[in-house]
């Protein structure tokens, strides 16, 4: 099972500003991706026993919302994907973005699968950019700061246009799947 995630968030959280009354916004995005085996499988206990990359045994206990658990054998690889996409732009005055997520799972009869997505919106205030490290730093309303690395070129010019006190409208969509494949 193949789900495509990223264009599906991109589409289902783009919330378009007005046309040309802000600059595009400079996105980076990362991916992990750990693969695990099924070493163990109890359909009446709706459990799988995973060996994990480390060589490290999960015992995972399913829900009846997992679909397909009957064709999930011992030997099959649970690809598990997380990819965080942090988006910054300036944020016209009193525009507050939202917030979302979606769920897709498998459809009956196929490999187990299933796609999360979700994004949060908010405007922080810049704080700094460390130019040496690439690093920005943001404070929410309540003053708590978060860093983000800055690995695309686009987001670094972004970042050293800004100054201290300047309003930002901060994305940070999360798309986690997790497919069993043979």
């Amino acid at each position: 099972m193949r789900f495509s995630p990223l264009l599906f968030l991109g589409a289902a959280l783009a919330l378009p500003l007005a046309a040309g009354a802000q600059p595009r916004p400079a996105a980076v995005a990362q991916t992990a991706e750990t693969v695990s085996v099924i070493e163990a499988v109890d359909q009446r206990e709706r459990s799988v026993v995973l060996r994990t990359p480390e060589g490290q045994l999960r015992t995972l206990f399913l829900g009846k919302e997992v679909r397909n658990l009957p064709q999930v054998k011992a030997g099959d690889k649970v690809v598990t994907r997380v990819t965080q996409s942090v988006e910054v732009q300036m944020a016209k005055p009193g525009l507050l973005p939202g917030s979302g997520e979606a769920v897709g799972v498998a459809p009956p009869g196929s490999m187990p699968g299933v796609a999360y997505l979700r994004g949060a919106r908010g405007v922080m205030v810049f704080r700094s950019f460390n130019r040496s490290a690439n690093r920005v730093t943001m404070a929410d309303e309540q003053g708590r700061e978060q860093s983000f690395d800055l690995r695309d070129p686009k987001m670094r010019r972004f970042a050293r246009g800004l100054r201290r006190g300047d309003k930002v409208d901060v994305s940070i969509l999360e798309a986690v799947t997790i497919d069993v494949v043979r």
